[in-house]
């Protein structure tokens, strides 16, 4: 025999143990499920779900609940009659095909078995849920109930023994108990012929409708003793207020009938009353939130007309003596015009606007006699009249303000004369100085534009002079010359100072500069033009800025150097020392 057919007769055996080896292990564990099926299969037949279903069966269930049980029982008669013979069937046919050697038909046929008894298990296991929740609920009812039969009967006893505290809706809350009552009946008699499970909806509205009352009980005497008691007292209150109003002879707005809006108040009250006996609790609150309100919306009215007569009669009294008082203000405030008007002229049309309060007055005037004939009549509220008096006396006031303004105008008129000459003579004497400080530089001459600034400004406080002199002066035209003569004199110290610290700069660096002249021709031209600018143009500014150029060519910083040096040592001029001491 060859090697090679030995090796295949080896390698073939070697197959066929793999092959047996495999069969019995696939056969051994498909065998271990169905054991396993056999044994669930056990369990599940085993359990006592017909006992259970007996014994609810005895229960002798009607209606709600009986129609429940019937659904579980027909459920448990079809799981024992055709569930389990079908699974019997299924596991059988597993074995048979494991046996056989048919291994994955058989693991098939016990996937399919491991499902279906999943199933059932689910099944019965509802099956056994739903039948003890039928018991339990039983039980639930017979514990329940007496719990709240307790609620209804506490209930019961405090609505009896406080039936004082409920007024007329004692009838309604009467009616209330007996509808619990029937419905605790109806529950006891669901609960006895077997339907445990609407009895337990019964016995829930019952509790629900107790508790609900019981919250509704806690509230009415609150309301009872506000709208029978609290709300009367308060309109009882409002109506003598409302007849000592009328006593004391005042009388209303047109838009406010008393008789009207206490009659509404009433109406309000017996609707609330009404809504209380229907147990509309927050309509009941907000109507008599709504008469709070109306009986605050009188007691403001009241309120504002007796602090209007109190204003009337404590501001009425002194407007007579007030207007007199003005009248005389303006009297005097005329005189005073007149008087001024001899050494001034008046601008601000004071004469005009003193008449204009006069007239005003007397518009016044009329408007209190008409007020005090109302008062006397007692033909209008007070709330009006207090508005008017308000308005007369706010008026006499703003022309007391106005004629004070114009007095202290009028006042104030030497005081601005008397400042402006005080100005007037010190910048003429700043110009004499000004004029002699200048004088002391001895230079060749003045530019055309100072000049015409220095004449210019003299003019200007000459004419302050002239307008000071005037028999009748204007003070808007002197202070308008005060502030421009002002403006001229600050601009001329200006322009004097930096000609005069130019002109004697440019010198200083001229006379520098010649060191250099000689040597450097540039220098000796910028030595000629600067000197060209002071000497014949009597340009002190074009000189200063052409040697300050020059001298930068050959020492730079020199200028700067010579600047900061004489600014350092320069007295201060005599025309900015008044400035100084002011």
């Amino acid at each position: 025999m060859s090697s090679t057919v030995i090796i295949l007769i080896v390698v073939l055996l070697v197959i066929l143990v793999a092959f047996y080896a495999f069969a019995i292990l696939m056969r051994k564990k498909t065998e271990d499920r169905i054991l396993a099926l056999e044994e669930r299969k056990e369990s599940l037949f085993d359990l006592p779900v017909q006992e259970e279903i007996d014994s609810v069966k005895k229960m002798h269930l009607v209606g709600q609940s009986q129609t429940i049980f019937r659904e579980w029982n027909q459920k448990w008669l079809d799981l024992s009659s055709n569930s389990f013979a079908d699974l019997e069937e299924h596991i059988f046919e597993a074995e048979q095909l494991n046996d056989s050697f048919h291994f994955f038909r058989a693991r098939e046929s016990v996937a399919d078995s491991e499902a279906q008894i999943e199933l059932m298990e689910g099944d019965v296991e509802g099956i056994r849920q739903g039948v003890a929740q039928l018991v339990e609920q039983e039980k639930r009812n017979s514990n329940k109930i007496q719990e709240s039969l307790d609620l209804y009967d506490n209930l019961r006893s405090d609505i009896a023994d406080n039936a004082d505290l409920y007024g007329t809706v004692i009838t309604e809350l009467e009616k209330h108990l007996a509808n619990i009552e029937t419905e605790f009946s109806q529950f006891v008699t669901l609960n006895s012929t077997g339907d445990p499970i609407e009895a337990a909806e019964v016995l829930e509205t019952a509790e629900e409708h107790t508790i609900a009352l019981r919250a509704i009980t806690e509230q009415i005497p609150s309301f009872i003793k506000t709208i029978e008691k609290d709300v009367p007292k308060r309109l009882e209150e409002l109506q003598e207020a409302s007849d000592k109003f009328v006593a004391e002879e005042y009388i209303l707005p047109d838009n406010v009938n008393i008789k009207e809006r206490m009659d509404d108040l009433h109406d309000h009250l017996v609707e609330s009353s009404s809504l209380l006996e229907q147990f509309e609790l927050d309509r009941v609150e907000a109507e008599l939130g709504l008469i709070q309100e109306k009986v605050e919306e009188l007691y403001a009215i009241f309120e504002r007309e007796y602090s209007a007569r109190r204003n009337v009669e404590k501001r009425s009294s002194v407007l007579k003596e007030y207007i007199e008082h003005i009248r005389a203000n303006n009297k005097n405030l005329l005189l005073e015009i007149d008087h001024v008007t001899q050494a001034y002229i008046l601008s601000g049309n004071e004469k005009g606007y003193v008449r204009g309060y006069q007239e005003h007055l007397e518009s016044l005037d009329s408007d209190v006699d008409e007020i005090l004939g109302n008062i006397q009549a007692k033909t209008m509220p007070y709330s009006i009249l207090s508005r008017r008096v308000n308005s007369v006396v706010n008026a006499l006031e703003d022309i007391e303000k106005n004629q004070i303004k114009i007095s202290d105008t009028l006042t104030g008129l030497r005081d601005e004369e008397r400042a402006a000459q005080e100005i007037a003579e010190r910048f003429d004497s700043e110009l004499r100085t000004i004029k002699r400080y200048v004088e002391k530089c001895n230079l060749p001459g003045l530019p055309k534009d100072y000049l015409d600034l220095f004449f210019t400004t003299g003019d200007r406080v000459q004419n302050l002079f002239k307008e000071l002199g005037r028999v009748r002066i204007n003070i808007d035209t002197i202070n308008h010359l005060v502030d421009v003569s002002t403006e001229d004199m600050h601009v001329l110290k200006e322009a004097t100072t930096n000609l005069t610290d130019h002109a004697v700069l440019a010198e200083q660096l001229i006379q520098y500069a010649n060191r250099y002249k000689a040597a450097n021709e540039q220098v000796a031209q910028g030595i000629s033009r600067a000197l060209q600018l002071f000497e014949n143009s009597r340009d002190y500014d074009g000189s200063f800025d052409e040697i300050s150029k020059t001298l930068e060519l050959v020492e730079p910083g020199a200028a700067s150097r010579i600047s900061g040096v004489y600014f350092k040592n320069k007295p201060t001029p005599d025309y900015l020392k008044n400035k100084k001491a002011r």
